[in-house]
């Protein structure tokens, strides 16, 4: 069926909409309001070898993110099994000590608290705590 132009200004008008709107594609934004707040302390609790993950905003499905906050317990980068990597890009910020980030294909960065870095994380990446006490970092990965 081939619809003439007045037959598509007609349905657009009776849509209310502008007839190029008739050819776009629905969003899929996933927005509709979603919220979550994690109370300090509450978030659901991931320890391992390294790392202590305290994940928030737990409960909601189909984020377009995974936000947690880590506490590093590594202090050198033989404690580690490898690189780890993962899908995605994965945001790093030094919320309290000093960090060592190491990657695959960069020198290590050393970072204390409000240092950041983004990255790709399917390079392999480890940071390990380079203060007297375990450091803390919120990291973000975005998901594919």
């Amino acid at each position: 069926m081939s619809p003439t132009y007045d037959a598509l200004k007609k349905l657009a008008i009776g849509l209310e909409i502008s007839v190029p709107q008739l050819f776009t594609p629905a969003e899929t934004a996933q927005g509709g309001g979603r919220m979550a707040v994690t109370k300090r302390g509450n978030g659901v609790a991931h320890p391992t070898a390294t790392y202590e993950h305290e994940m928030l905003a737990d409960h909601l499905v189909q984020k377009a993110m995974l936000p947690y906050r880590a506490r590093i317990r590594a202090r050198d980068i033989a404690e580690f099994e490898g690189w780890v990597r993962h899908g995605g890009e994965e945001f790093l910020y030094v919320l309290t000590g000093a960090v060592r980030l190491f990657t695959e294909f960069y020198q290590p960065v050393d970072m204390v608290r409000g240092d950041s870095a983004y990255y790709d994380a399917s390079m392999g990446h480890n940071v390990v705590s380079i203060s007297d006490d375990d450091a803390e970092i919120l990291w973000v990965t975005a998901l594919n």
